[in-house]
């Protein structure tokens, strides 16, 4: 039985460019027409969703994943196309929607609640359980306007997935929250599909994806690119994040011919300093080992090795021709990258390989070497001192050589 059915549907957004700034210019119709543009955010995006499945959604920043979302759950329609969904759906695509600032959080339980479907009385039985999941006992009186965004995940995560829904539908919000909080999510996730639920997940994290999903849609510029199994949909999204970050190739020189171009193949790539595969801590030092192979000899070709985030941004960059002109390659060979630390926050990165000429404008490599990378917390992290936002995790203490500092301040003084 379809728990979903999205039939060739497309969504059409209308761009406009220099808005009017005065009375003068809103006068002049006819050009601010001209001025408007079509965007198509979707174009004849179909997929099924089965009762029970456990569905993923991927694709880069703007593909249209945040567009599919707001069509299932009604809060936009559709250009063009029909979705239909079957039983009660539950959704979190946006921190804190539907919460009040000014209300506690109890109070926006029972508002939050009440707007997903639930009732009075459901809600008041669920309630502990709700805020024991969000671990906001302490403060589940206080206005939520004083959370922090992490705060605000945990209530909204927690509400929607006690509704008891049938199909809940979950963005990317949760990347806001810890990482025992992420863990717990998916637990939960994976309860609801095991109790035949229908879940649809949009992540950047594709070890979550693998690991929850059933099947995965692709969207690539609005439109379905594949729809497969988890690991060969994340396949193919890797190696479209990696094209994605090459840099442009310059056009051929005069005289030159593409055919008679040489090529080098990164064909391996190995993680050596660590037993379990792909998995360190942060600040551990990294040994990668690249296997190639050059078709004829390639004067002092350029080898490099992006580090990305899930999202398609890159953390970092190492060239063999950073610091000095790179040796002639041959045949086949190896050449290792040592790299002393790498202080990454807890998460997954992308490890892609490259090779070009010396000048660094012609990719040699037709193909791309990825791989997944966990990074773990430090064996010995600290309670405190530690920054856990962004990319670096960065060791830090905080000194208070001010006597005054010392003074205990309450609520409302001014120092």
């Amino acid at each position: 039985m379809k728990a979903i059915s999205v039939e060739n549907v497309s969504k059409k957004f209308i761009l406009a460019h220099d808005r009017p700034k005065n009375l003068a210019d809103l006068a002049q119709g006819k050009l601010l027409r001209r001025q408007r543009e079509e965007f198509w955010a979707l174009k004849d995006v179909a997929f099924d969703v089965e009762q029970g499945e456990a569905l993923g959604i991927i694709g880069h920043n703007g593909a249209g994943k945040s567009t599919m979302l707001k069509l299932l759950t009604k809060i936009m329609f559709p250009t063009q196309g029909r979705i239909r969904t079957r039983g009660r759906l539950s959704a979190l695509i946006e921190v804190g929607a539907g919460f009040h600032p000014e209300m506690s959080g109890r109070e926006n339980i029972f508002l939050n609640g009440s707007i997903l479907g639930m009732s009075q009385k459901e809600i008041a039985s669920k309630f502990d359980e709700i805020v024991a999941f969000a671990e906001l006992e302490k403060f589940i009186d206080t206005p939520v306007k004083r959370y922090s965004s992490g705060m605000y995940a945990r209530l909204g995560f927690a509400v929607a997935a006690h509704v008891d829904p049938e199909i809940l539908i979950v963005d990317e919000v949760l990347s806001v929250g810890d990482l025992a909080f992420q863990e717990r999510c998916t637990k939960r996730m994976q309860e609801l599909r095991e109790s035949s639920r229908t879940v649809l997940f949009v992540s950047h994290n594709m070890s979550t994806i693998v690991s929850l999903c059933n099947r995965v849609v692709l969207l690539e510029n609005g439109c379905v690119k594949m729809i497969g199994d988890a690991q060969t949909a994340v396949k193919a999204y890797r190696e479209s994040l990696a094209r994605r970050s090459t840099p442009s190739i310059a056009p051929d020189q005069p005289g030159s011919k593409a055919s008679e171009r040489k090529s080098l193949i990164i064909a391996d790539m190995e993680l050596l300093n660590h037993e379990t595969d792909w998995t360190l801590r942060s600040g551990d030092p990294l040994h990668l080992r690249l296997r190639y192979s050059a078709d004829g000899k390639l004067l002092s070709p350029r080898i490099g090795v992006h580090i990305l985030e899930n999202n398609g941004n890159t953390v970092a960059h190492f060239s063999n021709a950073a610091r000095t002109t790179p040796p002639d390659l041959s045949g086949h060979g190896i050449c290792d990258l040592l790299i002393d630390s790498m202080p990454l926050t807890p998460g997954t990165y992308l490890v892609v390989a490259k090779a070009s000429d010396t000048h660094g404008t012609i990719m040699y490599d037709t193909g791309f070497t990825s791989r997944e990378l966990v990074v773990l917390p430090p064996a010995d992290e600290p309670e405190r001192g530690t920054s856990r936002f962004g990319v670096l995790w960065l060791n830090s203490a905080w000194e208070y050589p001010d006597e005054r500092c010392h003074t205990t301040v309450e609520c409302g003084d001014t120092l």
